[in-house]
């Protein structure tokens, strides 16, 4: 591998100074303070909560839900809140509580989700296909309080050059109405999660923004990871679906860029983050919420393990913490 310990440096998000360029990217129902905190100690420079909406945050969608999502910790910083907007006064209401509370670093807004429920609700990626009034809910953002914003992005709504067009127009308007960076997942909304990345507009993208543009899709391995900088040029990685099960690869992707290998992860390492981020999920919500939300990321652990079929059914089926230790004695071998 060419030399790429350069690829891996210090980022500013205007007024907030990152240690790295590694981030983990926000994600619906998986980054919860447990996967966070994985992420961190093995490198990443900043985490993002899951997506939100202003009235998630205000309580307006259940007494409980906005304070399960910004749950936090001293070592859970810098922080990044993910906002999913549509209305602007909701959304002032929304980061004056932050700023209020100290909740977070810096207020990151979503157009990106391409989900039947956000989308068809006119939220996430929909706003792409207005981008007039979208930089209006940038500006209203900057405007509400003292924290940076950055924006969730992808290329288009479709593959057509006038909807790549709007999507550029909206970020040149972001940017112009003070956003202070861009994480660009390159893919089009209607593509959802499927295809391959096309990470030839991540480069056009860095080359042509003056804010710093984080890279996103198909990051799944630390190889992915350093030959997308390489590649594109952007400022940083933001690791989505690749950290899910593999926190790890934060660590490894450092190893790499600076040695050119990384070290094994061994079944003791994989049983304890495993156990480590089942008993933060209950800790957080409870045995049976906790167990609930394991139940949906738990699996992605046994990734590259003998036996990983049996394994991911049998933490799917799994109904105590007793079941999680027997689980990872029989196929993690133990901690």
């Amino acid at each position: 591998m060419l030399a790429t310990a350069h690829l891996i440096r210090p980022v500013r998000l205007g007024p907030l100074a990152l240690a790295g360029n590694l981030v983990l990217a926000p994600m619906h129902h998986r980054t919860h303070l447990a996967m966070r905190l994985l992420a961190r100690r093995a490198g990443a420079a900043l985490a993002h909560t899951e997506m939100a909406t202003p009235e998630d945050l205000l309580g307006r969608s259940g007494p409980r839900k906005g304070g399960h999502i910004l749950a936090t910790s001293p070592e859970d910083r810098p922080l990044g809140v993910q906002i999913l907007p549509r209305e602007h006064g909701p959304l002032v209401e929304a980061i004056a509580l932050l700023a209020e509370r100290r909740a977070g670093d810096l207020v990151d807004l979503n157009f990106a989700c391409p989900s039947q429920r956000v989308a068809g609700s006119g939220r996430g990626a929909a706003m792409l296909l207005e981008p007039e009034e979208t930089v209006r809910l940038v500006e209203t953002a900057v405007r509400a309080g003292p924290l940076p914003v950055t924006l969730k992005m992808r290329c288009g709504y479709t593959d057509s050059a006038d909807h790549r067009e709007r999507a550029m127009e909206l970020a040149r308007g972001a940017v112009a109405a003070g956003a202070v960076a861009i994480t660009l997942h390159a893919r089009t909304a209607v593509q959802q999660y499927h295809g391959q990345a096309d990470w030839t507009v991540i480069r056009q993208w860095a080359e042509q923004l003056p804010v710093p543009v984080f890279g996103s899709g198909d990051l799944r391995s630390p190889e992915a990871v350093l030959e997308m900088l390489r590649q594109t040029g952007c400022a940083g990685a933001s690791i989505a679906r690749g950290a899910v099960g593999a926190p790890w690869i934060f660590r490894q992707t450092m190893e790499l860029a600076a040695r050119g290998s990384y070290g094994p992860v061994t079944p003791a390492d994989r049983a304890r983050a495993l156990l480590e981020h089942y008993d933060g999920l209950v800790l957080q919500y409870g045995p049976q919420g906790g167990l609930r939300l394991f139940c949906q990321v738990g699996r992605m652990y046994a990734r590259g393990i003998a036996g990983a079929a049996e394994a991911r059914v049998a933490i799917q089926n799994a109904r105590s913490r007793d079941d999680i230790l027997r689980i990872v004695e029989r196929w993690f071998g133990g901690v």
